[in-house]
């Protein structure tokens, strides 16, 4: 029996722990001494630590049942999405940002986490050392209530107090239904001309509802698996830039290299032609793209994940940076006497050829963040890709990458040069750039959507001139070029067809 009695009395501490400390000393320290108003995640976080408080009392008073743990397992449970999601909104905010009153440097969103994982942990110590079951069966003695200790009813009376307090601060800071908290509240006041009582919360409550929240967009568009989001056109006429300079198509071929897949960028740098393809492979080949020298393909799930190449550039001498489709890369090195055993885990195919180095970069963004990007391409100095739209995200982002340390030192929506214009009602996010090189210090990309070509100038972040392709070239998948010429690699008819084009 002492078992037992002992068993009641450190649920009856657990459950006044839960209400007197996160749920009393926000109510009472930070709402009426600092006026500290919950937002609506923080009032359903202290109403799952409540329910929480009222499955340990219903024990206390009806006696320990698989119901009742069952309740305490699905509101803890309830809990610790609430607070991950809350916590999850401010994670990746700089340092001493945050929602709320801190607490030893760390906001309140971040407590509620710790206090549900602490319910977790106090009420598994506590149940791992349980009397048994004939114990707790001859403790209720034949009875449907059990007799209260000192103890349970001390833990029944802060409950009663704290949760009474809670009532009032909810009714003064948010109002009676249909009123519903705010995701911003004002400060907490007992004058009633500086409460807000709101409805505009149940406008967007279940507005597009998913489990992947902002993240739902879908994959961009591949030769291999074409995206459903968006109607190409090929015709340059449609653009959303007026266009009146059309490149000239001078040459068309298949082009006959073995590939693991179609082509998904091209670049013609130190006098080699780099090209990647949709299934992470990456091949070294000549100018005049008949022969191949060396090839690899990335293992894509070792350490950072990588998405379907779109971008091989130099970065220094020797370096090829490898970039994927999700802003994630692999720096590679030809080394003809590479250890094909230590380099198992970075390759699939060119383990003896090609060291992996520097470990994988993940491209951190902030405006582009969800958004994928389908080109890559190098200065020198940095490297530039572009935002393609989704289903969701309709912007045209520029992305700029120091090549030095592959951090992000700019992103933005380019500006128009005086000579270039925009038709009405139309915008830089309907183009889908898929292809780049670099020329007199400007940066030039191609669109699949509307076969046109933009010549940025990254140092005044403007769009200086546009182009035409014929509609002939009807899937632009890679843009490159080679002296003079213009090298396009569009998938047709399941091959890798090579366009030339001049200006």
């Amino acid at each position: 029996m002492q078992k037992t009695k002992t068993f009641y009395l450190l649920l009856s501490l657990a459950a006044i722990g839960i209400i007197a400390l996160p749920v009393g000393i926000a109510n009472i320290f930070f709402g009426y001494v600092f006026g500290d108003s919950p937002c609506t995640l923080c009032w359903g976080q202290r109403q799952s630590m409540i329910f929480i408080a009222i499955s340990v009392l219903f024990i206390l008073r009806y006696g320990l049942k698989f119901r009742y743990i069952a309740m305490l397992l699905i509101i803890t449970g309830f809990g610790l999405w609430e607070s991950f999601y809350h916590l999850g909104s401010h994670a990746l905010e700089d340092v001493g940002q945050g929602f709320g009153l801190a607490i030893l440097g760390l906001h309140t969103q971040f407590w509620a986490e710790v206090v549900f994982w602490a319910v977790v942990m106090i009420l598994g110590i506590i149940f791992f050392f349980a009397p048994s079951v004939n114990d707790f069966v001859k403790d209720m003695n034949n009875e449907k209530i059990r007799k209260l200790t000192t103890a349970n009813i001390v833990a029944f009376w802060v409950f009663f107090i704290v949760v009474a307090s809670n009532i009032v601060q909810a009714f003064v800071s948010t109002g009676p239904p249909p009123f519903l908290g705010q995701g911003d509240p004002v400060r907490y006041s007992w004058n009633s001309k500086y409460t807000v009582w709101s409805t505009e919360t149940w406008g967007g409550l279940w507005k597009n509802q998913s489990i992947m929240g902002k993240r739902d967009v879908n994959e961009p568009d591949l030769a291999s698996k074409p995206t459903k989001d968006i109607q190409f056109s090929s015709d340059y006429k449609s653009s959303p830039l007026v266009i009146d300079k059309v490149l000239n198509l001078v040459g068309k071929n298949e082009l006959n290299l073995s590939l693991n897949a179609p082509i998904s960028d091209m670049s013609f740098q130190n006098d080699k032609m780099l090209i990647t393809t949709e299934k992470q492979g990456f091949y070294i080949a000549n100018k005049e793209l008949s022969s191949i020298g060396s090839n690899l393909v990335l293992d894509p799930y070792f350490s950072a994940t990588i998405g379907s190449l779109v971008g091989a550039n130099y970065i220094d001498k020797d370096t090829i940076r490898l970039m994927g489709d999700n802003k994630t890369s692999a720096d590679v090195k030809e080394n003809p006497k590479a250890d094909s055993v230590a380099n198992f885990r970075f390759f699939t195919q060119g383990a003896d050829k090609f060291d992996e180095v520097n470990g994988r970069n993940r491209l951190k963004t902030s405006r582009a963040k969800n958004y994928y990007i389908l080109s890559m391409r190098s200065d020198g100095k940095y490297s530039y890709a572009f935002s393609v739209p989704n289903n969701k995200y309709k912007k045209l982002i520029l992305i700029e990458q120091l090549n030095k340390d592959g951090e992000v030192t700019a992103e933005y929506t380019p500006e128009l040069a005086l000579n270039v214009s925009l038709k009405d009602g139309r915008a830089l996010g309907e183009l889908y750039i898929t292809g780049s090189f670099v020329k007199d210090g400007l940066l030039y990309a191609v669109s699949k959507n509307f076969n046109t070509i933009i010549a940025l100038d990254p140092k005044t972040r403007e769009i200086k001139d546009v182009f035409g392709i014929p509609k002939e070239v009807k899937n632009i998948r890679a843009m490159a070029l080679v002296e003079d010429k213009i090298l396009i690699s569009s998938f047709e008819n399941g091959k890798n067809t090579i366009y030339t084009l001049s200006f």
